[in-house]
């Protein structure tokens, strides 16, 4: 470790303490003669030799209190007793609700699911729908009595795979 120096680097001039004492009594003059000589606050004479009494008097007067009407007391009484009723509800449904057997898709009729799928725009790939109907329910008169008119067939071959339906119809002599 170092050594401290000894000297700290600090020098006083050599008269700088002579008249140190002079100095601040005449400093503590002139702050002195700035303080004023008289207090700022003033007592009444007498004020102290019937103060006690007064107290009395006034501590006996006899007042009302205000009452203040607690209205929204009723409020929160309300408020909170109507949750705790909610609470309890809901506890009650939860406990004393036994039904052991769980809901499963059998137990929903086929017809509120063909009505859901008819009201709701519901996009099902063709494979999760042959699981969900089976194909004892599939009846093939279902598929064969529908009739399909040719202009459908014809629009829907030009449409989706652009064949040219009129290219087929000519004949060799006509090409």
């Amino acid at each position: 470790m170092k050594s401290l120096p000894k000297n700290s680097g600090f020098k006083m001039p050599e008269s700088y303490l002579d008249n140190f004492s002079e100095k601040l009594n005449n400093t503590i003059a002139q702050e002195q003669s700035a303080i004023p000589k008289k207090e700022g606050f003033t007592v009444p004479d007498n004020y102290f030799d019937s103060i006690h009494q007064n107290i009395q008097t006034k501590l006996n007067q006899k007042t009302e209190p205000k009452v203040i009407k607690l209205s929204s007391f009723k409020k929160r009484l309300y408020a909170t007793s109507s949750i705790a009723a909610v609470v309890a509800i809901l506890i009650a449904a939860v406990v004393f609700n036994n039904s052991s057997t769980p809901i499963s898709f059998q137990d929903i009729a086929a017809s509120d699911i063909e009505s859901y799928f008819d009201e709701n725009d519901i996009d099902f790939p063709t494979y999760d729908l042959a699981q969900i109907i089976s194909i004892d329910d599939i009846n093939v008169s279902d598929v064969t009595e529908s009739e399909i008119n040719e202009d459908e067939i014809m629009n829907y071959l030009e449409s989706n795979n652009g064949i040219d339906i009129q290219g087929i119809y000519l004949d060799e002599d006509e090409k």
